[in-house]
């Protein structure tokens, strides 16, 4: 298969243009109102009709989902110009990320604590969970998550707990990514794009039918040089490069993607690998040696199957999934020599879910399930390649869980109505838990009332109870799991045709969370901690003012706290707005623009509000066989960090400072 792609070199000419385009796409945004329609406007109402998923197991609108819901459409993906996920979910109220430059993480109502690397935030895949069954984490919000954004329908993002339904992890907020079905992809797709750094990526997307086999197919490639240098003021001196990380961050990444629909069955496959050179590791590594890398590589087949029987529907997926980290550090040795060193994790796992939904006389709809999940390897392993070969640690401690799913949706009058759900999680060595929620919902003309209520959980991971490697950490087997009891008030209000505001109020308390702590014996242990509290009210307002612009805007103020005050990576307020015209028939502009205020460090230094503005010009249907797409990000050149964990003396990473890219799309007519 042949990949396009280009090579961009900026030049003089190039880089002036760069500097003043935030200035000639704010003014054309003047010029918008002159312009002919949004073709792909929509009102109030067509919006409201979008169905969510994975709010309680079937579609719904999300007037009737028990929660809070933000969806982003294709539409928006492809106008706003959100090329990785953790750009999507960074224009949504109350979510934010911080990048450690190896991974990207995500927070949701004040909780983004360094190192915890979004384990308390959900994300699946056509309702797959993408979390690994070594660490529990689904970290791949970067060019590291395996799907490209090109193939995505929606992304829903539900918030407050879910462990009701989906068991440990779906603590604040749970992300369902719906990839496009065959018939939904278009003709043969050729993508092409270049950016800052050298980046460039190509991307060839195919679907077809074979006699009533409909399939998609799609394969991409990255690679992108990276930022260079980077400064880090810890390691200024002359033997270390007075602090210039040269050459420090290049990644590559591959995705492969399949799709098949076939009477009932939807067979759903993604193999995705991604590879980075890290400016900063896990402890005290060499700095500037390009030897400290890192590698993912995560992949799965997911089989659905869905038939209507007996006045009910019925749902049975399986599936296989692999996960395998490989890290290398390359630390100092005394009289010289450098001490190569691996942590290598590797998971396999199976399972399987069933379930039924039917409608008895009296209890309204009714959700019955089970769910099994059963470990192969969840092997982990730390040992030295050189000097001399030493092993470390190697340990793998499989793990079989099984879950009891019960949910009631039950409309008691032309205005209210009950959902009710509860599950039972079972574990070979972890603890088993119940997680129940409850959402009273009142709809009287334009408005909507949710009161929400929702107890959830996250196990301790194989790596807090088993990693105990006698150099940096030590397992903890009788750490318990954390837990959350959530309430949340949400109040929705239609204006009109074209205007919608959204208002919630929560508070949520976090008991036995797990902390790292040192030991006398300098070793890292995970134990349960002290309760964390937060509360924080959030708003919202959507607006179609005209056929030519749609806004939105958005502010979230919270508080998150412990037993030492307030909380790390935790900023008490968010803003944001983003705004989209066409320009003529054949353009789309827009903008994102957010603000945050600032954050404390692990080291409780404070890092300086930071306020970024993103610029993205869109064609549509340019030409018979061509669009292309056209973007800036960091407008304004911020210089800003955010708080990590990483090596002890550097608590926060510096960020890209502007950056562009430009995507061409060549395809076949259908």
């Amino acid at each position: 298969m042949n990949v396009l792609a280009l090579s961009f070199r900026p030049s003089r000419a190039i880089s002036g243009f760069v500097n003043r385009l935030p200035l000639w796409l704010g003014a054309a945004l003047v010029c918008a109102a002159q312009s002919g329609p949004d073709l792909n406007s929509l009102t109030l109402e067509e919006l409201m009709q979008v169905k969510v998923e994975g709010a309680a197991l079937h579609s719904q609108t999300l007037e009737d989902a028990p929660a809070s819901v933000t969806i982003i459409t294709a539409e928006d993906i492809r106008k706003y110009g959100y090329r990785t996920l953790g750009e999507a979910l960074a224009s949504v109220r109350g979510f934010y990320l911080a990048s450690n430059r190896t991974y990207e993480t995500v927070g949701v109502r004040g909780f983004s604590l360094p190192g915890d690397y979004s384990s308390h935030v959900m994300v699946m895949v056509n309702g797959h969970n993408m979390a690994d069954n070594v660490l529990d984490y689904m970290i791949y919000y970067g060019n590291d998550f395996p799907i490209d954004m090109s193939l995505v329908k929606q992304i829903e993002i539900i918030r407050g707990p879910a462990s009701a339904l989906y068991g440990s992890n779906a603590m604040f907020a749970t992300v369902n990514v719906i990839t496009k079905a065959p018939g939904d992809a278009g003709p043969l797709t050729l993508t092409a794009d270049t950016g800052s750094f050298g980046e460039k990526k190509g991307q060839l997307t195919e679907a077809a039918s074979i006699g009533g086999a409909k399939f998609l197919l799609s394969a991409s490639v990255l690679n992108s040089n990276g930022q260079s240098p980077i400064f880090f003021p810890r390691f200024d001196t002359p033997q270390t490069s007075y602090g210039n990380a040269t050459d420090m961050n290049p990644e590559q990444a591959y995705h492969f993607f399949g799709s098949l629909s076939w009477r009932n069955w939807t067979v759903t496959s993604a193999f995705a690998g991604h590879d980075i050179v890290q400016p900063i590791s896990w402890g005290n590594t060499i700095f500037n040696d390009r030897g400290t890398a890192a590698a993912d590589n995560r992949n799965f087949i997911d089989a659905a199957y869905t038939r209507q029987i007996a006045g009910g529907t019925l749902r049975w997926r399986t599936y296989y999934d692999t996960y395998h980290f490989l890290g290398r550090e390359d630390f100092a040795l005394e009289g010289g020599g450098i001490e190569d060193n691996r942590s290598s994790l590797m998971g396999n796992w199976i399972g399987s879910q069933l379930t039924y939904r039917w409608r008895p006389t009296l209890l309204g709809e009714v959700t019955a399930g089970v769910e099994a999940k059963f470990d192969l390897r969840n092997l982990q392993q730390d040992y030295d390649v050189s000097p001399a070969p030493v092993q470390y640690l190697k340990t793998s401690n499989p793990d079989r869980n099984v879950a009891l799913i019960l949910q009631d949706e039950k409309t008691l009058s032309r205005r209210w109505k009950l959902d009710l759900g509860l599950r039972f999680d079972y574990s070979a060595y972890r603890q088993n838990f119940l997680s129940p929620r409850a959402a009273l919902i009142y709809q009287r003309s334009d408005w909507t009332y949710k009161f929400l209520y929702g107890r959830s959980f996250r196990d301790p991971s194989a790596f807090q109870l088993f990693y105990s490697d006698g150099l940096s950490g030590v397992g903890n087997p009788a750490a318990r799991a954390e837990s959350a009891n959530t309430g949340e008030i949400d109040v929705e209000r239609k204006f009109g045709k074209h205007t919608s505001v959204q208002a919630s109020a929560y508070g949520y308390d976090l008991h036995d969370f797990l902390l790292g702590v040192y030991l006398p014996s300098g070793l890292l242990q995970y134990q349960n901690a002290d309760a964390i509290r937060a509360e924080g009210v959030e708003l919202e307002i959507g607006t179609h003012p005209a056929s030519w612009l749609e806004a939105t805007a958005s502010y979230a103020l919270q508080r998150a706290t412990d037993y030492t005050g307030t909380l790390e990576n935790s900023p008490h307020q968010l803003a944001k707005l983003r705004f989209a015209a066409p320009l003529g028939t054949r353009f789309d502009l827009s903008s994102g623009m957010q603000s945050e205020s600032s954050r404390l460090t692990l080291a409780q230094n404070s890092l300086k509000p930071v306020y970024l503005a993103d610029f993205t010009l869109t064609s549509k249907r340019l030409f018979q066989n061509f669009d292309f797409r056209l973007g800036l990000r960091n407008a304004f050149n911020l210089h800003y960090s955010e708080p990590v964990a990483l090596y002890p003396t550097i608590d926060s990473m510096p960020q890209l400072g502007r950056t562009f890219f430009v995507d061409l799309l060549v395809h076949t007519r259908k």
